[in-house]
């Protein structure tokens, strides 16, 4: 497919919404097939003084496109300063070939994705003060305990669960939360047939609530890129 890249640089002129809602925004590469987006790449500039640490990518892209979107990508962040491209994919969204291709390295895991079959066994009287909060657009529901929540939607039959936390916590309130929202799957929506997760393999308090629940880690995991950009 040839497509056609376009850059923008501010959110005036990007059309189709690509334009992320944050201020570090520096451009949006989008690749098109006529009058369709097949494609887009977001940077931010973080505004770290290490230049190699300075611009981030956020792409959304197909086999097709990965390259040229890349390499666009890497000309404008080479353009503004940086001197390494880095972003984050999960296994099965970036081809192969691609990395190779542009010469990219893959560095270190950043998250692991665990998966629990339902309906599964849960410790009894856990929960008990764990709250329902406001569901965000798209969640079934949202649920909490002190300063951790998880946010669950369903999708083809599964339970996703997104978490979120503001201090480090111990595992046995997570497990707590977790035996909560994982009850909360089963007894509101029987039909689905398993739950997944995803934690940092360093963040030891969920790792440890995740297996406490039953769930194992599967081999769906996200690794950060880096593209040295040459002079």
């Amino acid at each position: 497919m040839d497509s056609v890249i376009e850059t923008f640089y501010d959110r005036a002129t990007a059309s189709g919404g690509h334009w992320p809602d944050d201020d570090r925004t520096l451009a949006v590469v989008v690749a098109r097939d006529g009058d369709a987006a097949v494609g887009s790449v977001a940077l931010l500039d973080l505004g770290a003084e290490d230049s190699a640490l300075r611009i981030v990518a956020l792409p959304e892209a197909t086999d097709d496109t990965w390259v040229p979107l890349m390499r666009e990508a890497a000309r404008v962040a080479r353009k503004a300063g940086g001197t390494v491209l880095r972003w984050v994919a999960e296994t099965g969204e970036m081809p192969a070939p691609a990395v190779a291709e542009l010469g990219a390295a893959e560095g270190e895991e950043i998250y692991r994705w665990w998966r629990l079959a339902l309906p599964a066994a849960r410790p009894a009287g856990t929960g008990s003060a764990v709250r329902e909060l406001p569901a965000p657009d798209g969640a079934a529901f949202r649920l909490g305990l002190e300063d951790a929540l998880f946010d669950v939607e369903i999708e083809d039959g599964t339970a996703v669960l997104a978490h979120d936390r503001e201090e480090e916590g111990t595992a046995a309130g997570l497990t707590e939360l977790l035996a909560a929202v994982v009850d909360r799957v089963g007894t509101g929506h029987p039909g689905v047939g398993a739950a997944e997760a995803y934690a940092d393999s360093r963040d030891d308090a969920l790792v440890e609530a995740l297996r406490a629940l039953g769930f194992t880690p599967t081999d769906r995991r996200a690794a950060e890129y880096r593209l040295v950009l040459l002079p």
